[in-house]
């Protein structure tokens, strides 16, 4: 596994601080700087950013680690961690979609239930895809995509209805509900602010567990004695951060056959990790 880090860093502080051929311009203002992790410069861009933050500003505005895999480590993998892409800028509740937040943990806001069923304006859903997922972590799938894993037997997912705002049910559209028994995240895995700053303050951490911390920062570790032997899994705790229609999500986990599936049928907008039993 190769691991890389893009940052996104204002060009007036890039241009001071850093060599003027290291990344590209994003229009005049912003400069995109991609590295592997094992090079020096992401430490100094880490150490940049905590002097400035000392000062109320930040160095980098934006930053992501992409995990790139060999087919024989995607092959070899007891289970996969899926990530849909891109995450829509909208979700549910905007369209009436409703949740129990008085359910939720008091104290990270974790685990409100669904209530109704997801009404969405399905129109903001290109027609070419399978898969997508809200700003809420709120799963769509296709009724193609429903009739493949009926047909293939996959275990652990149900599929509910989903209406469009105005309240009419959708047959192309489902939402996907996991029904398999979640599995706990454990360590080594790392969650935090960013590879900088792994939020020792505990802003962005429920002390009851439910809520790891705001972002992921590495691959994921799951119980393997939790894992039921079902096709697709969410993982107990959640990761992220309540607040508005931002709701901490749980990580969904899938199995090599499934992943094959999705790739023999050439099913897109997503991206798979290693996650790793232990």
């Amino acid at each position: 596994m190769r691991e890389t880090i893009e940052f996104r860093i204002p060009e007036e502080e890039a241009a001071t601080h850093l060599e003027p051929t290291l990344g590209i311009r994003l229009g005049d203002s912003v400069r995109k700087v991609v590295l592997p992790m094992t090079d020096g410069r992401v430490q100094l861009i880490g150490e940049l950013d905590r002097e400035f933050r000392k000062r109320g500003r930040v160095f980098f505005t934006h930053c992501h680690i992409f995990r790139h895999y060999t087919q024989k480590e995607l092959a070899s993998a007891e289970l996969l961690h899926l990530l849909i892409t891109p995450v829509m800028t909208t979700c549910g509740e905007l369209f009436g979609t409703e949740y129990d937040d008085a359910s939720a943990c008091p104290r990270c806001g974790a685990g409100a239930p669904q209530m109704t069923e997801l009404r969405f304006d399905l129109r903001r859903i290109s027609k070419n895809k399978e898969l997508a997922q809200t700003l809420a972590g709120e799963v769509l799938v296709s009724s193609r995509l429903v009739e493949l894993f009926r047909e293939h037997g996959i275990t652990g997912a149900a599929f509910l209805p989903v209406r469009h705002k105005t309240g009419k049910v959708q047959p192309h559209w489902y939402q996907l509900s996991v029904t398999s028994k979640p599995v706990d995240i454990v360590p080594p895995t790392l969650v935090g602010d960013t590879p900088f700053d792994l939020d020792e303050r505990g802003r962005f951490r429920c002390p009851q567990g439910h809520l790891l911390g705001l972002n992921r920062l590495s691959e994921l570790w799951v119980a393997r004695a939790g894992h039921d032997g079902s096709d697709i899994v969410q993982t107990r705790q959640h990761i992220g951060v309540r607040r508005g229609v931002l709701r901490p999500e749980q990580q969904l986990l899938i199995s090599p056959r499934l992943y094959q599936l999705l790739r023999e049928q050439r099913i897109r907008r997503f991206e798979v990790e290693v996650a790793h039993p232990a």
